[in-house]
């Protein structure tokens, strides 16, 4: 498994990752019970990670619909499953495991989206240890959330944006 940087906490995060998880049976109240467990302020700048698998689901549009009234700037990067496949997240889920390679594909989908557009949030290379309080490029800020209905998951990485990997808006 790939093993990416896990955090509990950052410091000057210009953007937050959030992998979002979700069922076909996923609606705008699904994705708000996610964000109202999210005690932190956000950042100014949001980047969403999804499964391209999702895309042709109803549950995507609520998703758009839901955050273009939170964040109408939002950006969307589209993730293959293959993309996040063995990728090594702290929560396990032995049926998502068996079916995506990874235990939790929320947390898979923040991390891949982090450590692939993130740079660190400190001034020093990446390859030298952190500045304490700073969070290294792509960490888990936040991990796996459940909406209530158990529709949809959500986790949150930080980061600052190396450029817009993604469009912004919402897209149909």
């Amino acid at each position: 498994m790939t093993q990416l940087t896990h955090a509990t906490h950052v410091v000057h995060a210009t953007h937050w990752f959030m992998g979002w998880g979700f069922t076909s049976e996923a609606r705008p109240q699904s994705f708000a019970s996610c964000w109202e467990q999210v005690t932190l302020p956000p950042p100014p700048g949001i980047c969403c990670a999804v499964l391209k698998t999702r895309l042709a689901t109803p549950a995507w549009q609520a998703l758009q619909r839901w955050m273009a009234g939170c964040w109408p700037q939002v950006q969307w990067l589209a993730v293959d499953a293959a993309e996040i496949a063995h990728i090594t997240t702290p929560t396990m889920s032995q049926r998502v495991a068996q079916r995506f390679g990874t235990g939790s594909v929320s947390e898979a989908l923040a991390l891949h989206a982090a450590h692939t557009y993130a740079v660190p949030t400190h001034a020093v290379d990446r390859h030298a240890a952190p500045t304490p309080g700073a969070v290294a490029a792509g960490g888990l800020l936040v991990p796996r959330l459940v909406s209530e209905d158990r529709c949809a998951t959500l986790a949150i990485a930080a980061g600052g944006l190396s450029s817009p990997p993604f469009p912004t808006g919402v897209h149909s």
